[in-house]
Protein backbone atom coordinates (compact mmCIF):
# COMPACT_ATOMS: atom_id res chain seq x y z
CA UNK A 1 0.00 0.00 0.00
CA UNK A 2 1.12 3.35 -0.89
CA UNK A 3 1.76 5.76 2.50
CA UNK A 4 2.68 9.18 3.05
CA UNK A 5 5.71 10.18 0.62
CA UNK A 6 6.29 10.62 -2.86
CA UNK A 7 3.84 13.14 -3.92
CA UNK A 8 4.60 15.66 -6.66
CA UNK A 9 3.03 18.06 -8.68
CA UNK A 10 2.20 17.22 -12.48
CA UNK A 11 1.21 21.17 -12.59
CA UNK A 12 -1.14 23.59 -11.11
CA UNK A 13 -4.89 22.55 -10.33
CA UNK A 14 -7.87 23.57 -11.99
CA UNK A 15 -8.97 25.01 -9.23
CA UNK A 16 -8.38 25.29 -4.77
CA UNK A 17 -10.91 21.83 -3.61
CA UNK A 18 -13.31 22.98 -0.91
CA UNK A 19 -11.64 22.93 2.21
CA UNK A 20 -13.83 21.40 4.94
CA UNK A 21 -13.65 20.36 8.50
CA UNK A 22 -16.66 18.46 9.50
CA UNK A 23 -15.70 14.69 8.21
CA UNK A 24 -15.39 12.60 11.49
CA UNK A 25 -15.99 8.97 12.80
CA UNK A 26 -19.25 8.69 13.75
CA UNK A 27 -21.90 7.86 10.74
CA UNK A 28 -25.31 8.64 12.60
CA UNK A 29 -23.83 11.09 15.38
CA UNK A 30 -26.40 9.76 18.51
CA UNK A 31 -24.87 7.67 20.83
CA UNK A 32 -27.57 5.12 20.89
CA UNK A 33 -26.89 3.62 17.51
CA UNK A 34 -23.78 4.70 16.17
CA UNK A 35 -21.57 1.17 16.83
CA UNK A 36 -25.00 -0.74 16.13
CA UNK A 37 -27.20 0.52 13.30
CA UNK A 38 -30.67 0.76 14.08
CA UNK A 39 -33.64 0.43 11.37
CA UNK A 40 -36.46 3.31 12.18
CA UNK A 41 -39.83 1.21 11.09
CA UNK A 42 -42.11 3.73 8.87
CA UNK A 43 -45.16 2.05 10.78
CA UNK A 44 -47.01 4.18 13.03
CA UNK A 45 -49.66 3.09 15.60
CA UNK A 46 -53.14 1.81 14.39
CA UNK A 47 -54.68 5.11 16.09
CA UNK A 48 -52.38 7.19 14.64
CA UNK A 49 -54.22 9.80 11.55
CA UNK A 50 -51.75 9.29 9.13
CA UNK A 51 -50.80 6.22 7.54
CA UNK A 52 -48.45 4.29 4.49
CA UNK A 53 -45.37 6.42 5.63
CA UNK A 54 -42.57 7.15 3.98
CA UNK A 55 -40.01 9.71 2.95
CA UNK A 56 -39.55 12.07 0.12
CA UNK A 57 -36.89 14.33 0.27
CA UNK A 58 -36.24 13.42 3.63
CA UNK A 59 -39.72 14.62 4.53
CA UNK A 60 -42.06 12.71 6.19
CA UNK A 61 -45.25 11.95 3.85
CA UNK A 62 -48.36 9.89 4.00
CA UNK A 63 -52.25 9.66 3.44
CA UNK A 64 -54.53 10.54 5.57
CA UNK A 65 -56.80 7.67 7.79
CA UNK A 66 -59.82 9.48 7.22
CA UNK A 67 -60.81 11.63 4.50
CA UNK A 68 -59.04 13.43 1.57
CA UNK A 69 -55.35 14.42 1.43
CA UNK A 70 -51.47 13.21 2.42
CA UNK A 71 -49.93 13.79 5.38
CA UNK A 72 -46.55 15.92 5.67
CA UNK A 73 -43.94 16.21 7.93
CA UNK A 74 -45.88 18.59 10.46
CA UNK A 75 -48.56 16.34 10.95
CA UNK A 76 -46.01 13.24 12.37
CA UNK A 77 -45.27 16.08 15.34
CA UNK A 78 -46.26 13.79 18.37
CA UNK A 79 -45.97 10.62 16.58
CA UNK A 80 -43.95 7.25 17.64
CA UNK A 81 -41.84 5.02 15.22
CA UNK A 82 -40.56 1.76 16.59
CA UNK A 83 -37.17 0.48 15.95
CA UNK A 84 -36.04 -3.19 14.49
CA UNK A 85 -34.23 -5.45 16.98
CA UNK A 86 -33.82 -5.59 21.01
CA UNK A 87 -34.41 -3.68 23.54
CA UNK A 88 -37.51 -2.19 21.91
CA UNK A 89 -36.43 1.78 21.20
CA UNK A 90 -39.09 3.83 20.32
CA UNK A 91 -38.38 7.41 18.37
CA UNK A 92 -40.65 10.30 19.02
CA UNK A 93 -40.90 13.65 16.74
CA UNK A 94 -40.88 16.28 18.71
CA UNK A 95 -41.00 19.11 15.98
CA UNK A 96 -40.25 19.61 12.07
CA UNK A 97 -39.25 21.89 10.21
CA UNK A 98 -37.79 22.96 6.76
CA UNK A 99 -33.94 22.23 6.77
CA UNK A 100 -31.58 24.06 4.54
CA UNK A 101 -27.51 22.79 4.17
CA UNK A 102 -26.07 24.64 7.25
CA UNK A 103 -23.14 24.77 5.38
CA UNK A 104 -25.93 28.14 4.04
CA UNK A 105 -24.85 30.17 7.30
CA UNK A 106 -21.15 30.44 6.02
CA UNK A 107 -22.23 31.83 2.52
CA UNK A 108 -21.62 35.23 2.90
CA UNK A 109 -18.49 35.83 5.39
CA UNK A 110 -15.82 36.59 3.18
CA UNK A 111 -13.93 33.25 2.59
CA UNK A 112 -11.80 32.50 -0.34
CA UNK A 113 -13.98 29.43 -1.22
CA UNK A 114 -17.53 29.72 -0.02
CA UNK A 115 -20.13 26.83 -0.66
CA UNK A 116 -22.73 27.79 -3.33
CA UNK A 117 -25.83 29.59 -2.08
CA UNK A 118 -28.23 26.47 -2.95
CA UNK A 119 -27.36 22.98 -1.57
CA UNK A 120 -31.05 21.47 -1.32
CA UNK A 121 -33.84 21.53 1.35
CA UNK A 122 -35.09 18.46 3.47
CA UNK A 123 -36.32 18.05 6.51
CA UNK A 124 -35.21 18.31 10.00
CA UNK A 125 -36.51 17.04 13.10
CA UNK A 126 -35.97 17.06 16.93
CA UNK A 127 -36.51 13.36 18.55
CA UNK A 128 -36.30 11.67 21.69
CA UNK A 129 -36.14 8.39 22.04
CA UNK A 130 -36.39 5.69 25.02
CA UNK A 131 -37.02 2.15 25.86
CA UNK A 132 -39.61 0.62 28.28
CA UNK A 133 -37.03 0.69 30.78
CA UNK A 134 -35.92 4.45 30.08
CA UNK A 135 -37.88 7.48 29.58
CA UNK A 136 -38.04 10.00 26.61
CA UNK A 137 -34.02 11.58 26.05
CA UNK A 138 -32.93 13.74 22.86
CA UNK A 139 -31.27 11.47 20.63
CA UNK A 140 -28.85 14.05 19.42
CA UNK A 141 -26.40 16.02 21.79
CA UNK A 142 -28.04 19.43 22.95
CA UNK A 143 -30.88 18.96 21.71
CA UNK A 144 -29.86 18.83 18.23
CA UNK A 145 -31.55 18.25 14.96
CA UNK A 146 -32.00 15.05 13.17
CA UNK A 147 -32.33 14.27 9.43
CA UNK A 148 -34.10 11.12 8.34
CA UNK A 149 -33.05 9.37 5.51
CA UNK A 150 -34.31 6.45 3.67
CA UNK A 151 -31.69 3.71 4.33
CA UNK A 152 -31.93 0.34 5.79
CA UNK A 153 -28.09 -1.03 7.43
CA UNK A 154 -27.53 -4.59 6.46
CA UNK A 155 -25.34 -7.16 7.47
CA UNK A 156 -25.11 -10.51 5.94
CA UNK A 157 -23.08 -11.80 8.23
CA UNK A 158 -20.64 -11.06 11.45
CA UNK A 159 -17.59 -11.18 9.06
CA UNK A 160 -19.05 -8.58 6.09
CA UNK A 161 -19.36 -4.79 6.35
CA UNK A 162 -22.14 -3.39 6.71
CA UNK A 163 -23.71 -1.65 3.88
CA UNK A 164 -26.97 0.35 2.74
CA UNK A 165 -29.48 -0.33 0.83
CA UNK A 166 -32.16 2.00 -0.18
CA UNK A 167 -35.80 1.03 1.17
CA UNK A 168 -39.26 1.76 1.12
CA UNK A 169 -40.25 0.21 5.00
CA UNK A 170 -37.70 1.82 7.23
CA UNK A 171 -35.67 4.74 7.62
CA UNK A 172 -32.40 5.41 9.72
CA UNK A 173 -31.39 8.85 11.86
CA UNK A 174 -28.43 11.07 11.86
CA UNK A 175 -27.83 14.21 13.68
CA UNK A 176 -27.16 17.55 12.22
CA UNK A 177 -23.69 18.71 13.36
CA UNK A 178 -23.71 21.93 15.74
CA UNK A 179 -22.71 25.21 14.28
CA UNK A 180 -19.37 26.70 16.30
CA UNK A 181 -18.43 29.52 14.29
CA UNK A 182 -17.84 30.63 10.97
CA UNK A 183 -17.81 27.63 8.76
CA UNK A 184 -16.39 25.19 11.73
CA UNK A 185 -19.01 22.75 13.00
CA UNK A 186 -18.77 19.93 16.00
CA UNK A 187 -20.43 17.01 16.43
CA UNK A 188 -23.29 15.23 14.57
CA UNK A 189 -22.70 12.37 11.90
CA UNK A 190 -21.43 12.16 8.47
CA UNK A 191 -24.69 11.02 7.20
CA UNK A 192 -26.00 13.96 7.89
CA UNK A 193 -23.29 15.97 6.50
CA UNK A 194 -22.81 14.03 3.41
CA UNK A 195 -26.69 14.87 2.75
CA UNK A 196 -25.47 18.95 3.59
CA UNK A 197 -22.59 18.44 1.39
CA UNK A 198 -25.41 17.60 -1.60
CA UNK A 199 -25.00 14.27 -1.95
CA UNK A 200 -28.14 12.83 -0.06
CA UNK A 201 -29.46 9.25 -0.72
CA UNK A 202 -31.85 10.81 -3.46
CA UNK A 203 -32.10 12.49 -6.28
CA UNK A 204 -31.33 15.84 -6.31
CA UNK A 205 -31.28 18.71 -8.81
CA UNK A 206 -28.86 21.02 -6.51
CA UNK A 207 -25.82 22.42 -6.09
CA UNK A 208 -23.31 20.45 -4.28
CA UNK A 209 -20.75 21.95 -2.04
CA UNK A 210 -18.04 21.69 -4.64
CA UNK A 211 -20.81 23.92 -6.82
CA UNK A 212 -21.75 21.34 -9.37
CA UNK A 213 -25.32 19.87 -10.39
CA UNK A 214 -25.02 15.85 -10.39
CA UNK A 215 -26.38 15.51 -14.42
CA UNK A 216 -25.13 15.32 -17.22
CA UNK A 217 -21.81 13.29 -17.56
CA UNK A 218 -18.62 13.66 -15.31
CA UNK A 219 -15.34 14.71 -16.08
CA UNK A 220 -14.07 11.45 -18.11
CA UNK A 221 -17.62 11.12 -20.03
CA UNK A 222 -19.46 8.55 -17.92
CA UNK A 223 -23.17 9.64 -18.08
CA UNK A 224 -25.01 10.31 -14.81
CA UNK A 225 -28.36 9.02 -14.63
CA UNK A 226 -29.65 11.01 -11.84
CA UNK A 227 -31.43 7.85 -10.18
CA UNK A 228 -31.73 6.82 -6.67
CA UNK A 229 -29.56 3.90 -6.89
CA UNK A 230 -26.41 6.88 -8.27
CA UNK A 231 -27.76 8.75 -5.14
CA UNK A 232 -26.95 5.95 -2.97
CA UNK A 233 -23.81 4.94 -4.44
CA UNK A 234 -22.72 9.09 -4.30
CA UNK A 235 -24.02 8.96 -0.37
CA UNK A 236 -22.46 5.87 0.45
CA UNK A 237 -18.61 6.83 -1.14
CA UNK A 238 -18.91 10.33 0.56
CA UNK A 239 -19.37 8.36 4.02
CA UNK A 240 -16.67 6.21 3.75
CA UNK A 241 -14.66 9.43 2.35
CA UNK A 242 -15.76 11.29 5.45
CA UNK A 243 -14.84 8.39 7.94
CA UNK A 244 -11.33 7.80 5.95
CA UNK A 245 -12.99 3.95 6.03
CA UNK A 246 -10.42 2.99 3.41
CA UNK A 247 -11.30 -0.68 3.15
CA UNK A 248 -14.83 -0.11 3.13
CA UNK A 249 -16.04 -2.01 6.35
CA UNK A 250 -17.19 0.69 8.46
CA UNK A 251 -13.72 0.96 10.36
CA UNK A 252 -12.81 5.13 10.59
CA UNK A 253 -9.20 5.69 9.98
CA UNK A 254 -9.53 9.28 11.51
CA UNK A 255 -10.48 11.97 14.49
CA UNK A 256 -13.21 14.42 14.44
CA UNK A 257 -12.97 17.61 13.09
CA UNK A 258 -9.83 16.99 10.67
CA UNK A 259 -9.86 19.27 7.94
CA UNK A 260 -10.47 17.71 4.70
CA UNK A 261 -10.97 18.79 1.24
CA UNK A 262 -12.26 16.60 -1.92
CA UNK A 263 -14.01 17.18 -5.44
CA UNK A 264 -16.43 14.28 -7.00
CA UNK A 265 -15.88 13.36 -10.78
CA UNK A 266 -18.42 16.12 -11.67
CA UNK A 267 -15.86 18.46 -11.17
CA UNK A 268 -11.98 17.23 -10.58
CA UNK A 269 -8.62 18.81 -10.19
CA UNK A 270 -6.99 18.56 -13.15
CA UNK A 271 -3.55 19.20 -14.88
CA UNK A 272 -1.66 17.91 -17.92
CA UNK A 273 0.99 15.55 -18.02
CA UNK A 274 3.35 16.26 -20.90
CA UNK A 275 0.20 18.77 -22.16
CA UNK A 276 -1.62 15.32 -23.08
CA UNK A 277 -3.48 13.58 -20.95
CA UNK A 278 -5.61 14.79 -17.87
CA UNK A 279 -4.28 14.02 -14.68
CA UNK A 280 -5.47 14.13 -10.85
CA UNK A 281 -2.30 16.50 -9.32
CA UNK A 282 -0.81 15.83 -5.59
CA UNK A 283 0.22 19.04 -5.49
CA UNK A 284 -0.62 21.14 -2.09
CA UNK A 285 -3.27 23.84 -2.34
CA UNK A 286 -3.61 25.45 0.99
CA UNK A 287 -1.52 22.79 2.27
CA UNK A 288 -3.65 19.96 1.47
CA UNK A 289 -2.45 17.27 -0.42
CA UNK A 290 -4.15 14.34 -3.04
CA UNK A 291 -5.33 11.48 -0.07
CA UNK A 292 -7.28 9.14 -2.17
CA UNK A 293 -9.66 8.10 -5.14
CA UNK A 294 -13.07 6.67 -3.17
CA UNK A 295 -15.51 4.32 -4.83
CA UNK A 296 -19.14 2.78 -3.59
CA UNK A 297 -18.53 -1.47 -4.79
CA UNK A 298 -21.00 -2.53 -2.40
CA UNK A 299 -24.44 -2.59 -4.23
CA UNK A 300 -26.72 -5.78 -3.68
CA UNK A 301 -25.68 -8.96 -4.75
CA UNK A 302 -27.98 -10.70 -7.25
CA UNK A 303 -27.73 -14.35 -8.36
CA UNK A 304 -26.48 -13.14 -11.98
CA UNK A 305 -23.73 -10.65 -10.21
CA UNK A 306 -22.43 -12.44 -7.17
CA UNK A 307 -19.54 -9.63 -6.71
CA UNK A 308 -20.98 -6.66 -8.48
CA UNK A 309 -18.54 -3.99 -9.37
CA UNK A 310 -19.30 -0.52 -8.74
CA UNK A 311 -19.98 0.34 -12.58
CA UNK A 312 -18.90 -1.07 -16.08
CA UNK A 313 -14.97 -0.69 -16.38
CA UNK A 314 -13.04 -0.16 -19.10
CA UNK A 315 -11.67 -3.20 -21.52
CA UNK A 316 -11.61 -5.84 -18.83
CA UNK A 317 -13.11 -7.19 -15.89
CA UNK A 318 -14.27 -5.07 -13.22
CA UNK A 319 -11.31 -4.36 -11.33
CA UNK A 320 -8.55 -4.71 -13.87
CA UNK A 321 -6.90 -7.03 -11.86
CA UNK A 322 -5.80 -4.31 -9.20
CA UNK A 323 -8.06 -4.06 -6.48
CA UNK A 324 -11.24 -5.86 -5.34
CA UNK A 325 -14.26 -4.02 -5.71
CA UNK A 326 -14.99 -3.97 -1.69
CA UNK A 327 -12.34 -1.46 -1.02
CA UNK A 328 -13.64 2.21 -0.08
CA UNK A 329 -10.37 3.50 -1.55
CA UNK A 330 -9.09 2.97 -4.91
CA UNK A 331 -5.73 4.06 -3.88
CA UNK A 332 -3.93 5.82 -0.96
CA UNK A 333 -1.12 8.63 -1.75
CA UNK A 334 -1.16 9.78 2.36
CA UNK A 335 -2.97 8.73 4.59
CA UNK A 336 -5.31 11.70 6.67
CA UNK A 337 -3.28 10.55 9.98
CA UNK A 338 -0.02 9.05 9.27
CA UNK A 339 0.17 7.80 12.66
CA UNK A 340 -3.01 6.17 13.54
CA UNK A 341 -2.79 2.20 13.23
CA UNK A 342 -4.95 1.01 10.53
CA UNK A 343 -7.96 -0.24 10.91
CA UNK A 344 -9.94 -2.78 8.17
CA UNK A 345 -10.03 -6.68 6.99
CA UNK A 346 -7.73 -5.08 4.26
CA UNK A 347 -4.89 -3.99 6.68
CA UNK A 348 -5.58 -7.31 8.60
CA UNK A 349 -2.96 -10.57 7.23
CA UNK A 350 -5.60 -12.76 9.28
CA UNK A 351 -8.52 -11.20 7.27
CA UNK A 352 -11.23 -13.88 7.41
CA UNK A 353 -13.42 -11.79 4.88
CA UNK A 354 -10.49 -11.23 1.42
CA UNK A 355 -8.74 -13.66 -0.09
CA UNK A 356 -5.02 -13.56 0.12
CA UNK A 357 -4.64 -12.34 -3.14
CA UNK A 358 -7.13 -9.49 -2.66
CA UNK A 359 -5.19 -7.90 0.09
CA UNK A 360 -2.92 -5.26 -1.24
CA UNK A 361 -3.79 -1.87 -3.02
CA UNK A 362 -2.76 -1.10 -6.31
CA UNK A 363 1.23 -0.10 -6.52
CA UNK A 364 0.76 3.41 -7.22
CA UNK A 365 0.05 6.75 -6.18
CA UNK A 366 -3.42 7.98 -7.04
CA UNK A 367 -2.17 11.09 -8.80
CA UNK A 368 -0.48 8.36 -10.97
CA UNK A 369 -3.69 7.80 -12.65
CA UNK A 370 -5.69 9.59 -14.67
CA UNK A 371 -9.09 11.06 -14.47
CA UNK A 372 -10.79 8.26 -16.65
CA UNK A 373 -8.70 5.31 -14.86
CA UNK A 374 -9.97 6.24 -12.21
CA UNK A 375 -13.14 6.74 -12.98
CA UNK A 376 -13.40 3.73 -15.33
CA UNK A 377 -12.28 2.03 -11.70
CA UNK A 378 -15.31 3.50 -10.12
CA UNK A 379 -14.26 6.50 -8.03
CA UNK A 380 -16.99 8.91 -7.38
CA UNK A 381 -14.38 11.67 -4.99
CA UNK A 382 -11.02 12.76 -4.76
CA UNK A 383 -9.98 13.99 -1.03
CA UNK A 384 -7.39 15.95 -0.12
CA UNK A 385 -6.01 16.31 3.46
CA UNK A 386 -3.17 18.11 5.38
CA UNK A 387 -0.09 16.53 6.74
CA UNK A 388 -0.89 16.83 10.54
CA UNK A 389 1.56 14.75 12.11
CA UNK A 390 5.31 13.85 12.02
CA UNK A 391 7.27 10.76 13.46
CA UNK A 392 9.55 11.15 16.58
CA UNK A 393 12.71 9.46 16.67
CA UNK A 394 15.50 8.87 19.18
CA UNK A 395 19.02 8.58 17.97
CA UNK A 396 21.77 7.79 19.88
CA UNK A 397 25.71 8.02 19.51
CA UNK A 398 27.73 4.83 18.45
CA UNK A 399 30.42 5.70 21.38
CA UNK A 400 28.32 6.34 24.14
CA UNK A 401 24.30 5.14 24.11
CA UNK A 402 23.55 7.83 26.82
CA UNK A 403 24.10 10.77 24.16
CA UNK A 404 20.79 10.77 22.94
CA UNK A 405 19.10 13.28 20.63
CA UNK A 406 14.86 12.54 20.29
CA UNK A 407 13.30 15.01 17.49
CA UNK A 408 11.72 15.24 14.66
CA UNK A 409 14.31 16.98 12.66
CA UNK A 410 15.36 14.23 10.45
CA UNK A 411 15.88 13.39 6.95
CA UNK A 412 13.38 10.72 6.02
CA UNK A 413 14.19 7.97 3.13
CA UNK A 414 14.53 9.46 -0.10
CA UNK A 415 12.28 6.26 -1.43
CA UNK A 416 9.54 3.87 -0.21
CA UNK A 417 9.74 1.17 0.64
CA UNK A 418 12.76 1.41 3.35
CA UNK A 419 13.38 0.63 6.69
CA UNK A 420 13.33 3.25 9.41
CA UNK A 421 16.36 2.00 10.23
CA UNK A 422 17.83 4.39 7.48
CA UNK A 423 16.24 7.82 8.69
CA UNK A 424 18.83 10.05 9.83
CA UNK A 425 18.85 13.16 12.16
CA UNK A 426 19.54 16.43 10.22
CA UNK A 427 22.54 17.53 11.38
CA UNK A 428 21.93 21.18 9.43
CA UNK A 429 19.24 21.61 12.15
CA UNK A 430 20.57 19.91 15.21
CA UNK A 431 24.26 20.67 14.84
CA UNK A 432 24.84 16.76 16.20
CA UNK A 433 28.49 15.47 16.00
CA UNK A 434 28.71 12.30 13.81
CA UNK A 435 28.36 9.06 14.45
CA UNK A 436 24.42 9.47 15.63
CA UNK A 437 22.16 6.10 14.54
CA UNK A 438 18.64 6.25 15.01
CA UNK A 439 17.70 3.73 17.91
CA UNK A 440 13.60 3.54 18.00
CA UNK A 441 10.73 5.17 16.75
CA UNK A 442 8.68 6.71 19.15
CA UNK A 443 5.70 7.53 18.14
CA UNK A 444 4.45 10.39 16.46
CA UNK A 445 3.99 14.38 16.94
CA UNK A 446 1.25 16.33 15.90
CA UNK A 447 2.68 18.47 13.02
CA UNK A 448 3.57 22.12 14.10
CA UNK A 449 1.52 22.99 10.54
CA UNK A 450 -1.74 21.76 12.78
CA UNK A 451 -4.70 24.31 12.60
CA UNK A 452 -4.73 26.95 15.77
CA UNK A 453 -8.53 26.03 16.12
CA UNK A 454 -7.65 22.36 16.07
CA UNK A 455 -4.78 22.69 18.47
CA UNK A 456 -7.31 24.89 20.56
CA UNK A 457 -10.07 21.88 20.84
CA UNK A 458 -7.85 19.57 21.51
CA UNK A 459 -5.84 21.82 24.05
CA UNK A 460 -2.25 20.71 22.37
CA UNK A 461 0.99 21.85 24.20
CA UNK A 462 4.37 22.78 22.39
CA UNK A 463 7.01 20.43 22.59
CA UNK A 464 10.17 22.65 21.97
CA UNK A 465 14.00 21.69 21.58
CA UNK A 466 16.48 22.60 24.30
CA UNK A 467 20.22 22.29 24.63
CA UNK A 468 23.18 22.67 26.69
CA UNK A 469 26.75 21.60 27.15
CA UNK A 470 28.16 19.72 29.84
CA UNK A 471 31.98 19.70 30.90
CA UNK A 472 32.92 17.63 28.06
CA UNK A 473 31.50 20.11 25.52
CA UNK A 474 29.39 17.82 24.27
CA UNK A 475 25.92 18.35 23.15
CA UNK A 476 22.67 17.11 24.68
CA UNK A 477 19.10 17.54 23.80
CA UNK A 478 15.90 18.07 26.09
CA UNK A 479 12.40 18.32 24.68
CA UNK A 480 9.95 20.14 27.34
CA UNK A 481 6.46 21.31 26.95
CA UNK A 482 4.45 24.89 27.41
CA UNK A 483 0.54 25.42 27.17
CA UNK A 484 -0.02 26.54 23.61
CA UNK A 485 -0.76 30.20 23.77
CA UNK A 486 -0.06 30.50 27.31
CA UNK A 487 -0.17 34.15 28.22
CA UNK A 488 1.54 33.26 31.08
CA UNK A 489 5.18 32.03 29.81
CA UNK A 490 6.98 32.01 26.55
CA UNK A 491 8.62 29.37 24.76
CA UNK A 492 12.14 30.24 26.27
CA UNK A 493 10.02 29.07 30.02
CA UNK A 494 10.43 25.22 28.08
CA UNK A 495 13.83 25.38 29.05
CA UNK A 496 15.65 25.58 32.47
CA UNK A 497 18.14 28.18 32.29
CA UNK A 498 19.52 27.29 35.87
CA UNK A 499 20.44 24.00 35.13
CA UNK A 500 22.10 25.55 32.07
CA UNK A 501 19.23 24.88 29.27
CA UNK A 502 18.68 27.20 26.31
CA UNK A 503 15.98 26.93 23.59
CA UNK A 504 17.62 25.51 20.68
CA UNK A 505 17.10 28.21 18.20
CA UNK A 506 19.11 28.68 15.23
CA UNK A 507 21.05 31.80 14.33
CA UNK A 508 18.82 34.53 12.36
CA UNK A 509 15.48 31.89 13.83
CA UNK A 510 12.53 31.78 15.97
CA UNK A 511 11.25 30.21 18.89
CA UNK A 512 8.62 28.32 15.70
CA UNK A 513 12.62 26.92 14.86
CA UNK A 514 12.74 24.97 18.44
CA UNK A 515 9.06 23.79 18.27
CA UNK A 516 9.31 20.06 17.58
CA UNK A 517 5.33 19.52 17.14
CA UNK A 518 2.32 19.48 19.63
CA UNK A 519 1.35 16.40 22.40
CA UNK A 520 -1.83 15.95 24.29
CA UNK A 521 -1.44 16.99 28.23
CA UNK A 522 -3.87 14.01 28.83
CA UNK A 523 -4.24 10.10 27.98
CA UNK A 524 -7.30 10.86 25.81
CA UNK A 525 -7.97 8.31 22.83
CA UNK A 526 -5.11 7.70 20.27
CA UNK A 527 -3.10 10.06 22.12
CA UNK A 528 -2.45 7.52 25.08
CA UNK A 529 1.21 6.49 25.31
CA UNK A 530 3.27 8.92 27.40
CA UNK A 531 6.20 10.80 26.71
CA UNK A 532 8.85 11.58 29.58
CA UNK A 533 11.91 12.89 30.17
CA UNK A 534 14.80 10.56 31.88
CA UNK A 535 17.55 11.31 33.96
CA UNK A 536 20.76 9.38 35.06
CA UNK A 537 23.01 9.51 37.95
CA UNK A 538 26.10 11.25 35.05
CA UNK A 539 23.02 14.09 34.44
CA UNK A 540 22.58 12.80 31.05
CA UNK A 541 18.79 13.35 29.43
CA UNK A 542 17.14 10.95 27.24
CA UNK A 543 13.28 12.05 26.46
CA UNK A 544 11.51 8.57 25.39
CA UNK A 545 8.24 6.79 25.74
CA UNK A 546 9.92 3.44 27.33
CA UNK A 547 12.42 3.32 30.40
CA UNK A 548 16.15 3.76 28.85
CA UNK A 549 17.40 0.97 31.18
CA UNK A 550 19.02 0.51 34.77
CA UNK A 551 19.92 3.99 35.74
CA UNK A 552 17.80 6.24 34.60
CA UNK A 553 15.38 7.79 36.74
CA UNK A 554 11.82 9.36 35.03
CA UNK A 555 10.92 12.59 35.61
CA UNK A 556 7.48 13.65 36.36
CA UNK A 557 5.06 14.31 35.38
CA UNK A 558 5.36 13.16 31.41
CA UNK A 559 6.43 16.01 29.04
CA UNK A 560 3.00 15.01 27.31
CA UNK A 561 1.24 11.86 25.44
CA UNK A 562 1.32 11.09 21.79
CA UNK A 563 0.06 8.29 19.20
CA UNK A 564 2.71 5.78 20.53
CA UNK A 565 4.52 3.19 18.24
CA UNK A 566 3.08 0.13 18.61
Amino acid sequence: MCLSAGLSATGALADEPPAQSGQGTKLHGAAVFDENHVNVLFTTSPRASCMSTGLSQGGLVGSKRTGSGLCGPLNYVGYEFTAEGTPERKFRIVSAAPHASIYETCRNIGLPNPPPPVMGTTWEYEVTWSTPLTQPQPLCPANNVALAVPLRWVQDSVLQPWRLVYTTDSFTFACVPKHVSACEFEDGGVIAKCVDWGYPPWHSTARTLTGQVLSGTTVAGYPLTGTNTEAVSFHQTCLRMATADYCGVGHSNTADDTPIAFHDTKYAPLTSAGGVIPQLSGAAVQDHYFEAAWVDCTQDKTDSNPAPACRPTLGGSPNNGLIPPRYGALCLSKRRWASFPLAGSCFDPQGLTLEPSNRDFAPKFCEDYTEEELEARGARFFSFSRFLDTGLYQFRHDASPDRAVTTTAYFPPQQLPKHPNLVAPNTAVLGASSGYAMFRFEGALLSKKIAPALRAKLGLKGLYRCARVDSSGQKHFLTTTIPDGSTTGDPSDACPATLGWWLDVPAQGTALDALEGYVSPVDAGVTGTPLSLWQDDDNHFITTTTSPGIGWTELQPPLGYIPGNP
